[in-house]
């Protein structure tokens, strides 16, 4: 299983989990939009890193996660 990583956001702490694109079980392509994120001064989308299935995710619309934490896994 691949992780998916929220990536290094520069000055920003920590995001809000806006939208999820897929749902578990759903297969994606990598560079596919999977989950939509807002930080305190814009929002941005991180892709899937790998093609497969989404198996789990992690961090629901409205919690938090900080920079390297795993919001999801892809297999």
């Amino acid at each position: 299983m691949q992780p998916v990583r929220l990536p290094d956001l520069g000055e920003a702490d920590a995001v809000i989990i806006v939208e999820w694109f897929k749902s578990e079980g759903d297969t994606v392509q990598s560079g596919e939009e999977l989950v939509e994120v807002e930080t305190a001064k814009t929002t941005f989308v991180v892709e899937a890193p790998i093609s497969g299935r989404l198996v789990q995710i992690h961090l629901q619309e409205g919690d938090t996660a900080k920079q390297n934490d795993i919001l999801a896994e892809v297999e």
